[in-house]
């Protein structure tokens, strides 16, 4: 008689992450992470903060130099605008996912079509800035030292229209 080979499922951690998906305990011990939502089927993934250079001028207080409290307003915009733009989608249409996909159509939740319409409204709002902001708050491209008053100036406005002062 044969024996058949049966799968078993990965253990699942209190994030949602299988131990096999996440990090090795000395790649924590050098990087410093988050988990957080990838996409809108409530998957998880984690994100090294470190690897990122929109990241490292918000550890550096680059974004506002000297000020501290302007530096995490302009690093909480650039992050809700990456966030937006994944849940609305943008992400997959500008790298190839390899997922299969259930069914033909895309599915258009009440969420996602408010974050489109939040990226929209950014992209306005931000201006002449907008390559140099999703570059960097969404890409986490460097900008350089040339660029990083554009930067500063699209996260400020950024932030001023996602406190509701514009």
């Amino acid at each position: 008689m044969v024996k058949k080979r049966t799968r078993t499922a990965r253990p699942k951690t209190k994030s949602g992450i299988g131990v096999a998906d996440g990090p090795t305990a000395e790649w924590r011990q050098h990087h410093d992470a988050v988990v957080e939502d990838r996409d809108i089927k409530g998957t998880k993934g984690i994100r090294a903060l470190s690897q990122n250079a929109f990241d490292r001028y918000y550890r550096r207080c680059e974004l506002a130099p000297g000020d501290k409290t302007q530096n995490m307003r302009r690093y909480m915009a650039g992050e809700r605008l990456r966030g937006d733009w994944e849940r609305a989608g943008l992400d997959t249409r500008a790298r190839q996912s390899f997922e299969r996909r259930a069914g033909s159509s895309e599915e258009f939740t009440a969420a996602r079509v408010d974050a489109w319409n939040r990226v929209r409204k950014a992209m306005v709002v931000i201006g002449p800035t907008r390559n140099v902001v999703v570059n960097a708050a969404i890409y986490g491209d460097r900008v350089g030292k040339a660029k990083m008053e554009m930067l500063r100036a699209g996260l400020d406005a950024l932030a001023d229209m996602y406190s509701g002062r514009k």
